[in-house]
């Protein structure tokens, strides 16, 4: 599945773009990642950001609750995340924390239709096919109508603050 370049560039790293969390948001960029159990599982190091919509969909983080020499970066959906706000944390339940370990491995730039359908499945836990998941190619319109990408539990909108001002995501 990976290429030299991302067809699907739709989704995007806050890093390195010119966009940035809108004011009122919460930047939870290196916060600690726990498990509602309080067992530790990594730090945000990133997010990602659909370009067309403006809205975090996925945070980066590396896996550090399994003792392992190798490295691991996975993608976990913002809206299987609660924030901690007054100690810069970041939520999951053990039910979700349990199947991260599954998660593919995200590589910089090369998210497909089928990685995130992937996602989607090891943590939702149905069991779609293989050969489905290996032949997707195209997100339905209503792809992040779900629950995996409610933005509830991090979007905070002011009073009286219904858009974005230019270069800003939520």
């Amino acid at each position: 599945m990976a290429s030299e370049e991302n067809k699907y560039d739709r989704l995007q790293e806050l890093s390195g773009s010119d966009f940035e969390i809108a004011d009122y948001q919460p930047d939870i960029k290196s916060w600690e990642i726990f498990d509602s159990a309080g067992d530790y599982i990594g730090d945000v190091k990133d997010l990602i950001f659909d370009k067309e919509s403006r809205k975090v969909r996925y945070i980066i983080t590396d896996l550090d609750i399994y003792d392992s020499d190798e490295d691991k970066q996975v993608l976990i959906p913002i809206g299987l995340v609660s924030l901690k706000e007054e100690e810069d944390e970041v939520i999951l339940t053990e039910a979700i924390s349990a199947n991260l370990p599954l998660l593919p491995v995200y590589k910089k730039g090369l998210i497909t239709p089928a990685e995130e359908l992937q996602i989607r499945n090891v943590l939702t836990g149905s069991a779609e096919h293989v050969v489905d998941t290996m032949n997707y190619i195209q997100h339905q319109d209503d792809f992040y109508n779900h629950q995996h990408f409610s933005d509830r539990g991090y979007n905070r909108k002011p009073a009286g603050k219904d858009g974005l001002e230019p270069g800003q995501i939520i």
